[in-house]
């Protein structure tokens, strides 16, 4: 994409003018941050420091167990109330391009004139001449790599270690669903061999097990609890379910990749579209949306302040208890598919 390619010139170009007057950058990854979000942050911070600048991650939350096997991640930043936000140099958004998706550090990250964004969601509002934004890459750690390669290009000479090729093989993996979804390219696989080559001390059968086999007894268990709970609308083709703060206490189960099991279960027969409902500790119920047919989950999610993929989408209902949001979510979910198959989308 044209647009994104000029944005990613320019960001270039203010990261190398910047690093000339070691200057500060910030970098903000979306709420309950992914391997993705937090593989590009790190990735990018790691790079920037190798070019003299000085970096900071600001995450809303500490590193969950799951993810807790990716190295580098020791000197995030758990925003608080306490944390005194500096102006940073620049700004950037991470897997992500607006400060609702950051919850309480929105304010900090627009405490900053110089913003920028590196993301791969689809986008509704107007560009910022520093957002680097291409809803047809796979990952936003697929635009991270670009991002670092052009500047070892100009620099001539390694900006890449193993720890920064670990994070970003991770946020790729996870958002292409180990290269099985149809968002894998040649580039992302290009990408990945041209780090095993450099790095071939780097064993990807680890990061893979961690990322998706290793797992616990409450987990299992929790799964279980969830596929139990799965019903359908649409004569089977949209199938809900979920889970309650109720289910997970009994299970001393964390939360932190349940969106996961949506994609798990888009692969019964005959699904349209799977919405994974799960409800938070706030009384809030966030919804993953999994599509395989016409039905555009990105689309969908707009419409409740969400957002996302065509095929993979979230959001946020809010006022309403677990029973109305699944009477809601099968019933619109149905009309959305109907709607999509009359005007002849691919079933």
């Amino acid at each position: 994409m044209k647009q994104s390619r000029e944005a990613g010139n320019r960001l270039l170009e203010i990261v190398l003018d910047l690093a000339g007057v070691e200057g500060h950058i910030g970098l903000f990854p979306h709420e309950r941050f992914d391997a993705d979000a937090i593989g590009a942050s790190v990735a990018l911070a790691r790079s920037f420091e190798k070019l003299g600048l000085k970096t900071s991650v600001i995450a809303g939350e500490e590193v969950p167990d799951s993810l807790s096997h990716l190295p580098g991640l020791e000197d995030l930043i758990v925003f608080s109330d306490e944390y005194d936000c500096p102006v940073f140099d620049l700004a950037l958004a991470i897997d992500c391009h607006e400060a609702g998706r950051m919850g309480l550090r929105g304010d900090c990250f627009l405490k900053t004139p110089l913003r920028g964004a590196i993301d791969h969601h689809v986008y509704t509002e107007d560009l910022g001449f520093l957002d680097l934004i291409d809803p047809a890459a796979s990952s936003s750690c697929e635009l991270a790599f670009e991002l670092i390669w052009d500047l070892e290009m100009h620099l001539g000479r390694p900006i890449l270690d193993q720890t920064t090729a670990i994070l970003l093989l991770a946020g790729v993996i996870t958002d292409t669903g180990r290269y099985a979804y149809s968002n894998t390219t040649p580039l992302v696989l290009r990408q990945a061999a041209l780090l095993m080559e450099r790095f071939p001390d780097l064993d990807l059968a680890e990061l893979h097990y961690n990322l998706y086999d290793r797992t616990s007894i409450p987990r299992l268990q929790i799964k279980g609890d969830i596929f139990s709970t799965i019903t359908t609308s649409a004569d089977g083709r949209i199938i809900l379910a979920h889970v309650t703060q109720a289910m997970l206490k009994r299970r001393g189960a964390p939360d932190d990749e349940l969106s996961n099991l949506a994609s798990e279960i888009r692969a019964a027969d005959n699904a349209a579209a799977v919405f994974l409902l799960i409800e938070t500790e706030s009384g809030d119920i966030r919804v993953s949306i999994r599509s395989n047919s016409c039905f555009d989950s990105a689309a969908f999610a707009l419409g409740y302040g969400g957002g996302g993929h065509v095929k993979a989408a979230g959001m946020t209902l809010t006022g309403m208890t677990m029973e109305e949001a699944l009477a809601r979510m099968g019933k619109e979910a149905g009309e959305w598919l109907w709607a999509c198959s009359r005007e002849g989308g691919h079933e």
